[in-house]
């Protein structure tokens, strides 16, 4: 990120509205060594749910709940979160803070387990929203499950698509770049989505799927 961009992120942090229990789990997160939404994604993940109001909700990668919480503050009245993690004291952590935000629970069901195999037992097209925040090397197998749980018109977010930087500096030829590289090429590819890529932090990518 080049030093202008930096300059306008952290003036948008400040900028932005404050949430105590937002700005908890992102400190929390240091704790379990885990990489939490920034402000500002998560205030574009917060709008981006609004806009879909979605009656169902998916999200892999609960970590201490930063998403979870974006997602939650942007969710329909009714509107129910699946939260999966193969972590369940992180997951603990998010579901207690989900309750110091008023967030009733059983608008949100935390599944423990990796996410790879989680998706593949859910319904396909049952999904109006699916936010991923986990490994990027586990994005191969998880974009195709992801799009396949999502329902006519429904919403694929993707967070760390551009991992920063490097997947826009052609000599960056590390294993994950690779990876990335190709998911977003086999996305590319597809004629039954719709895409934007948002270079916000990691780089936000968002899909939505074509009706039939």
């Amino acid at each position: 990120m080049s030093r202008d961009w930096a300059i306008n992120a952290q003036y948008a942090e400040r900028y932005n509205p404050a949430d105590a229990v937002f700005d908890a789990a992102r400190t929390i997160a240091a704790d379990y060594a885990v990489t939490p939404l920034s402000a500002n994604t998560a205030g574009l993940l917060r709008l981006l749910t609004q806009l879909a109001k979605p009656a169902s909700a998916l999200e892999v990668g609960t970590g201490t709940g930063t998403g979870t919480l974006a997602i939650m503050r942007g969710m329909p009245a009714g509107g129910v979160l699946t939260s999966i993690d193969v972590d369940a004291d992180k997951q603990a952590v998010a579901r207690e803070l989900l309750g110091a935000a008023r967030i009733r629970p059983h608008c949100v069901r935390m599944i423990h387990g990796r996410g790879e195999d989680v998706l593949a037992r859910l319904a396909p097209g049952g999904y109006d929203l699916v936010f991923l925040d986990s490994e990027p090397l586990t994005y191969p197998r998880l974009v195709p499950l992801a799009i396949e749980r999502l329902s006519a018109d429904g919403l694929l977010i993707i967070n760390q698509a551009l991992l920063g930087d490097a997947v826009a500096k052609p000599a960056n030829r590390a294993p994950r770049t690779q990876v990335m590289r190709t998911v977003l090429s086999d996305i590319e590819a597809r004629t039954d989505i719709e895409r934007l890529m948002i270079p916000i932090d990691a780089g936000l990518l968002v899909l939505r799927r074509l009706g039939q």
